[in-house]
């Protein structure tokens, strides 16, 4: 077996070494169809993706954590060799800011790219690296192998939320009880308020939407490593699992809702109490909306649907729901995750057992339907996430003091959230049944990065805050759970 791991690891190295090797001007010769390399990139990616699931399982730890540990390997690799690509990842929104500087504000190219690499908080061999990425001939393929990369990533997180909401039911949610909705509600707000105020702290000179939104990637809880676990052990049955199931779902809710109203917010530029209740209630119409939709019009349309490819409704009504409702979700101001989620969680297997009149359903389920499209496209979003992270950074005196102590507190308000319980639970297995960030902390960490509200360095500590918080609990867990 350890043949094996090292073999895998080799492969992964020489990817790796691909990776960089194929980004050189002379790559492109002969190159007719703009996206051949965007296919090049996705095999890379998606290999990356396999051998750091297979390490993960082998480390007995989640999947999203090899998926992420191997992205971030290979970006310490490839950014010191300055692969283009590379450099186009982690710099998009400075890219894009260059564009919008020359086709909104009337500036030269050479201008615009003086200017924002003047304002940039960049070290001076990345601000060379991006200066020398702007003026290559090659530049406008880069961007397409960017951009496509960006949008499988998209499309990666999108499916894997509405697969979340997918698995849970209203019923459910209504069945968690008291006690989950105590330790949702204050595994929310416990662990925002320390992040915020250790932010404000940490960084005074930080504008105040900066430390709500470091403060908002502490709040949700990755449902499924924490599920895992528990399954593993074979402790499902156990009321805690229950508890902290049924909260970890809450949790998820209120941390869209929560995502949805600080994106807004720090977009906005402002801090207004209006600004917050407008878009908190365009978030809760949204939901009322969709899950309106679901229990009134969910089985009509599906038959409609049928009339037209009854072979295949089971594959492509779930995924054109999620589209249009990520789409709307973006129209009314809230992030495409959100319009996922929703989707996922009003689609009904029952609405898919159709009358004879139109012909039997399919036997499997849209779980094992639409799981293989999200087993291929959600690896990337985490690897992606991972090649983004800058290994200098995350090594450093300043992240590790500020990670560290986020770490502290977003495991010490989980923890805390499990106190107020009633006698009899173990309360322990609760509050670190809570504490793992997980992929919710990730989509969190990678929204701030793109709409520019995390730099590099509050990034690069908000990764180590959910490295850290995943593989913590699955060993604390099963020593709490043996006890």
């Amino acid at each position: 077996m350890r043949i094996k791991s090292i073999l895998l690891f080799v492969m992964a190295l020489c990817s790796i070494a691909v990776f960089a090797s194929v980004d050189g001007p002379e790559a492109n010769a002969g190159h007719h169809d703009p996206f051949a390399r965007v296919f090049e990139f996705f095999f890379l990616i998606l290999f990356l993706a396999v051998i750091g699931r297979f390490i993960s399982k082998k480390l007995h730890q989640s999947a999203v954590l090899g998926e992420l540990l191997i992205g971030i390997v290979a970006g310490a690799i490839l950014y010191p060799l300055d692969t283009p690509v590379l450099t186009v990842f982690r710099n998009f929104d400075l890219i894009e800011e260059v564009g919008r500087m020359v086709t909104q504000e009337n500036f030269t190219y050479t201008a615009a790219i003086d200017v924002i690499l003047a304002e940039a908080d960049l070290k001076p061999e990345a601000a060379e690296k991006l200066r020398n990425l702007f003026v290559k001939p090659e530049l406008r393929e880069y961007l397409i192998i960017g951009n496509s990369i960006r949008f499988i990533s998209s499309l990666g997180i999108i499916l894997l939320l509405f697969m979340v909401g997918l698995e849970i039911s209203i019923g459910d949610m209504k069945k968690s009880g008291r006690e989950s909705i105590i330790v949702a509600l204050l595994g929310v707000i416990l662990p925002f308020a320390f992040g915020y105020f250790v932010s404000l702290w940490l960084l005074p000179d930080l504008d105040v939407g900066v430390h709500i939104f470091v403060a908002a990637t502490l709040c949700a809880t990755s449902i499924g490593i924490t599920a895992r676990v528990f399954k593993d052990l074979h402790k499902l049955y156990l009321p805690e699992a229950k508890i902290v199931l049924g909260a970890a779902v809450l949790d998820d809710i209120l941390g869209l809702i929560i995502l949805a109203v600080v994106t807004g917010v720090v977009t906005t530029g402002a801090i207004s109490l209006t600004e917050v209740a407008i878009i908190f209630v365009k978030a809760i119409v949204f939901f009322a909306a969709i899950l309106w939709f679901g229990s009134a019009l969910l089985k009509r349309t599906v038959v409609l649907f049928a009339r037209f490819d009854r072979a295949q409704v089971k594959l492509l009504y779930p995924f054109a729901l999620l589209m249009i409702c990520a789409y709307l979700a973006d129209v009314v101001g809230l992030a495409t995750i959100v319009g996922a989620f929703a989707a996922g969680l009003i689609i009904r297997e029952e609405a898919f057992h159709l009358s004879d009149t139109i012909g039997k359903s399919q036997k499997e389920s849209l779980e094992v339907i639409l799981a293989p499209l999200e087993g291929i496209f959600a690896p990337v979003f985490f690897v992606v996430m991972g090649l983004q992270v800058d290994t200098s950074l995350l090594f450093s005196w300043d992240v590790l003091m500020l990670g560290g102590i986020l770490t502290v507190v977003a495991v010490l308000g989980k923890w805390l959230a499990g106190l107020p319980l009633k006698k009899g639970l173990n309360k322990n297995v609760i509050g670190f049944g809570m504490v793992p960030r997980g992929e919710v902390g990730l989509i969190f960490a990678g929204i701030g990065k793109s709409i520019g509200v995390l730099d590099n360095m509050l990034f690069a500590a908000v990764i180590l805050v959910v490295l850290l918080t995943t593989v913590i609990t699955p060993p604390i867990l099963v020593r709490l759970l043996k006890k």
